[in-house]
């Protein structure tokens, strides 16, 4: 009996000891910011001052608002994601200095994966440092306007698909999930433009590629873990080991890649997509191009003449060129999996990010019909203009198409936010404060997207917005749907060009009406990565008469 007592007294002291050593380790560090003389909330054990996140209660994009408006007329705060110290950026000035002007010290993301164990998690998006920097050097001529130009045909007919698709539910009395539809529409696209194959999501009820699209986007217990770690306690994520993507949807992925390369290359098949720039970086015979736009620039100090990104900042020309072409200094040693996670990236980005953006805007449209009406106007006029049939040319000079999607973007961007991490010790401009090296930097952009201070009545939809005189009166890096500076999403303009081509189908041939299950306002759903409807986008369509 005394030895049983012994043995329970011991396990619990030990118990006691354990959480006694967990409580200090989660707290230990909540006096980052005071020591610091930086503004601060006070955080909770555990939780920081991201609680309703980890408990899935509210969406990243609604706690970052809150957070940014408490701390108004502050130029950067100090906040908590669970003990982790973190520096939000309220100032459209240090946003600029982080993204742009000082990128030498912001290069990364942060983001922990181990390349081993999770190859797929090796893409561009998370890379950091000289790989990132050769990697996107060598994909950077895929996403150049003349490759648009190339790919348009192939995104013209899957829209037309996706309009006889849409006759079949159209006129449902309980309306139309459009998220789920539109989602097919952009896995097809991606399919034939990047990758030369014929997924027939649209017509068939579940294909392969779809399923795997929605087993890492939809909400799901493991998904909901991988977030938090990978988020909240990186340190822990990184310990553990822990797996962005799963075995099977690595496995999946990675035989596709190969299989297709594999016929490509016996059977000497050359296409103008995505899949056969990976083939010639593999072997050695990508033709290097510089497009100032998507080209990374890569500096320490800003130089006087550069090239204007999409905010008006510059960016010095005089690294990674050569007489106007890329160097390509350095090797890049591109094994299959390393090429296989480009490929997967790319898809995710690809029919994820653009099939969520056409919901919302076909969601507002539906709610403001005079925006439609008038939207349907100009696409009208393009397709009598064009004789039926939409050219490249003709999808660029829709103004108001550009206005409607550039207002649902600002609306619901769909990354709620920018991470850099601090790669050296970073003097905050204007302040004492130092950044060490290893901190996270946090953009806000979802709330920058809706502070009244940059967007009147932030939760109007109104793409007028986007007129050359209202957005001369904004300051520059108030508006970063796709990010900015160096880092600036490569697929840009491979996403809002699908983007263009399906809404101006879907507005030439139906009309979009809310319904019962319309939900009004939108929710943002807690349990994704990016900015998504909770329960997604109903509305009742019907052909136009």
């Amino acid at each position: 009996m005394n030895v049983v007592l012994s043995l329970l007294t011991y396990a619990l002291g030990a118990l006691a000891i354990s959480l006694a050593a967990l409580c200090y380790y989660l707290n230990s560090n909540f006096d980052y910011w005071k020591k610091r003389g930086v503004p601060y909330l006070q955080p909770e054990p555990f939780f920081g001052n991201v609680r309703e996140i980890t408990l899935l209660k509210k969406s990243m994009a609604d706690v970052l608002t809150g957070l940014y408006r408490h701390f108004e007329g502050k130029r950067f705060a100090g906040i908590f994601m669970s003990r982790t110290p973190s520096m939000l950026l309220i100032d459209p000035e240090l946003v600029k200095n982080v993204l742009v002007k000082d990128f030498g010290h912001f290069q990364d993301r942060g983001h922990n994966f181990d390349e081993d164990k999770d190859p797929l998690s090796a893409h561009l998006f998370n890379l950091g440092g000289s790989k990132w920097r050769k990697l996107r050097t060598k994909m950077t001529p895929t996403f150049t306007s003349g490759k648009m130009k190339m790919m348009f045909h192939l995104m013209e007919e899957c829209s037309s698909q996706l309009q006889m698709y849409l006759a079949d539910v159209a006129n449902a009395s309980q309306g139309v999930e459009l998220r789920e539809v539109l989602a097919k529409f952009t896995t097809d696209v991606i399919g034939t433009c990047a990758f030369g194959l014929q997924l027939n999501s649209m017509s068939e009820s579940e294909s392969e590629f779809r399923k795997m699209g929605k087993k890492v986007f939809d909400p799901s217990v493991i998904n909901d873990i991988r977030r938090f770690l990978g988020l909240l306690i990186p340190a822990l994520a990184k310990v553990l080991r822990v797996r962005m993507v799963s075995e099977d949807t690595t496995a999946f992925f990675t035989q596709a890649v190969k299989d297709t390369v594999e016929y490509r290359e016996k059977n000497n098949v050359k296409r103008n997509d995505f899949l056969q720039l990976l083939i010639q970086m593999k072997n050695g015979k990508i033709e290097q191009e510089y497009d100032p736009l998507i080209n990374n620039n890569f500096f320490d100090t800003p130089q006087k003449n550069g090239f204007a990104m999409q905010n008006g900042s510059k960016l010095s020309n005089g690294h990674g060129t050569q007489n106007g072409k890329l160097r390509d200094d350095d090797d890049l040693e591109l094994t299959d999996n390393l090429l296989a996670a480009q490929a997967f990236v790319f898809f995710l980005a690809g029919f994820e990010t653009s099939a969520t953006t056409m919901s919302f805007a076909l969601h507002e449209l539906a709610v403001n019909p005079d925006i439609q009406e008038k939207l349907r106007e100009e696409v009208d006029a393009t397709y009598e203009k064009c004789g039926g049939k939409l050219t490249y040319d003709a999808v660029q000079e829709m103004d108001y198409l550009d206005k409607v999607l550039s207002e649902a973007l600002r609306k619901y961007p769909p990354g709620h936010v920018l991470v850099r991490q601090c790669t050296r010790d970073y003097a905050v401009p204007g302040s004492s404060v130092v950044l060490e090296k290893g901190l996270r930097v946090l953009v806000p952009v979802y709330a920058m997207h809706h502070d009244a201070k940059y967007y009147p009545e932030p939760e109007r939809f109104d793409p007028e917005r986007f007129s050359p005189e209202q957005k001369a009166q904004r300051p520059p890096f108030t508006y970063l749907p796709f990010g900015e500076g160096p880092r600036l999403c490569i697929g840009m303009r491979f996403g809002l060009l699908q983007a263009k081509v399906g809404l101006a189908a879907l507005i030439s041939r139906y009309q979009f009406h809310v319904c019962e299950r319309t939900s009004i306002p939108l929710t943002i759903e807690p349990r994704t990565i990016v900015t998504s409807p909770k329960g997604g986008i109903w509305l009742r369509v019907s052909p136009r008469s």
